[in-house]
């Protein structure tokens, strides 16, 4: 491709022409997958790739180099038998839980086993909440204040209307299975569905007491947060929709939080977990709830500890941050960010850009904001440690999605980068 796409499919392979960043939403991808991805100067017109189009080709992708050559069918059918990823065994799902729950109430973060601890919350509470609520417990990060919707609301949901015989249908279904555009438009069609079928009573009745009495005339914003994401392994990245609820029309709240559990049928998360063997009926959607920040200063992506040095030499931390509201994973055609590392625990804390905002060519951040965020990130750093810290040599990275509100920074999410455990 000659850009960077905001999102792919399942392939085998992805060669851009324009390079992308380290947390770019296909790199993840790409990461998570365990499929090579290479940045290639001149990719549309390279004489080694335009003589093998249309065919099946070897493509080996290294750090400093890469090689193609043409393969046969039968090599890419014994490649695939050998390389298939293994399958993800998803916890499961805990319909129990029907009360909504403090964020902070989540995890019992203090001592014990953390990672035990963010296991035994997420088959209630999902990937993103569960890691949400151990967050909150860092002053550094300024979590917002939150709360989350277990899963037993969307489980019923899908089988008060139906849904769940009509998934089971579906799956039996030799056309949609066979089809992807057959399969496109039938989850398409359960979705449109979805956004229109009734929610429970006694759960609208209970969230309206809880927005009233704690988040009263605010705008809310419903996360994703299924037991198939921010996973060890599978961080099922981008898959999944958040929407913000208008504070005064509670249909356009209902909307929200219908839209979301809908998106566990996008077709992008269907195929995603079809390629790792999940099994889609034992996926289920939380919600993790806070205030929207419609006007934010400057929005971001970070992570904990320095791609570029899986040495530990130059400890540092990455960032990708964008002004405003503007997207840093997906951003417009030819919009660049800020990128930069910045190596808060050295000696003068320098601060080493990659590339540079189009939208800010002074620079998104000030210095204090930047010491602030190394700052913030180190304490995430050290907050999950316990749960996925690497052994001694080995990398190790929470990514994590920040924003400036008013001057003042906010962390809203950390989840255990792909590459933990190994060179990036």
């Amino acid at each position: 491709l000659d850009r960077v796409p905001n999102d792919l499919s399942v392939v085998g392979g992805l060669v851009t022409e324009e390079f992308q960043t380290p947390l770019s939403h296909v790199n993840v991808l790409s990461q998570n997958r365990g499929t090579p991805n290479m940045g290639l100067r001149g990719a549309t017109t390279n004489a080694a790739l335009r003589a093998l189009d249309g065919q099946w080709v070897r493509l080996e992708v290294g750090a400093f180099a890469w090689s193609i050559r043409a393969a046969t069918g039968e090599e890419a059918d014994a490649f695939w038998e050998a390389h298939k990823p293994a399958a993800v065994a998803v916890p499961r799902l805990d319909t129990t839980v029907t009360g909504l729950r403090d964020i902070e109430d989540l995890v019992a973060a203090d001592g014990g086993d953390l990672r035990a601890a963010i296991k035994a919350a997420i088959p209630a509470f999902g990937g993103k909440a569960a890691h949400f609520s151990v967050l909150a417990r860092v002053p550094e990060a300024n979590a917002p204040e939150a709360f989350a919707i277990p899963v037993a609301w969307y489980a019923q949901f899908m089988a008060q209307n139906g849904f769940d015989a009509r998934i089971e249908a579906m799956l039996a279904d030799p056309a949609f299975n066979d089809d992807p555009a057959v399969r496109d438009a039938q989850l398409e069609a359960l979705r449109e569905d979805m956004g229109d079928a009734p929610v429970d009573e006694t759960f609208q009745a209970a969230l309206r007491a809880k927005l009233d009495a704690e988040f009263p005339n605010r705008s809310m914003r419903f996360r994703s947060s299924t037991n198939a994401e921010d996973l060890d392994g599978f961080t099922g990245a981008g898959l999944y929709t958040s929407k913000t609820g208008d504070a005064g029309d509670w249909e356009d709240t209902l909307d929200a939080i219908r839209d979301v559990w809908a998106s566990v049928w996008s077709f992008r998360a269907f195929e995603e977990r079809a390629w790792r063997s999940i099994d889609h009926r034992a996926v289920g959607m939380a919600l993790l709830v806070h205030p929207n920040f419609p006007d934010e200063d400057a929005n971001g992506v970070a992570l904990t500890a320095n791609p570029f040095d899986p040495s530990g030499l130059e400890p540092g931390v990455y960032v990708n941050v964008q002004v405003g509201e503007a997207s840093v994973v997906q951003p417009e055609d030819g919009a660049t960010t800020d990128q930069f590392v910045y190596h808060h625990a050295l000696p003068g804390q320098p601060v080493v850009y990659l590339t540079r905002s189009s939208l800010a060519p002074g620079g998104v951040l000030s210095t204090a904001q930047i010491h602030t965020l190394g700052a913030a990130l180190d304490a995430v750093h050290r907050r999950f440690a316990p749960a996925y810290g690497a052994e001694r040599g080995a990398w190790y990275a929470m990514d994590v999605e920040f924003k400036f509100d008013d001057g003042a920074l906010v962390i809203k999410q950390a989840r255990p980068h792909p590459g933990r455990g190994r060179t990036p």
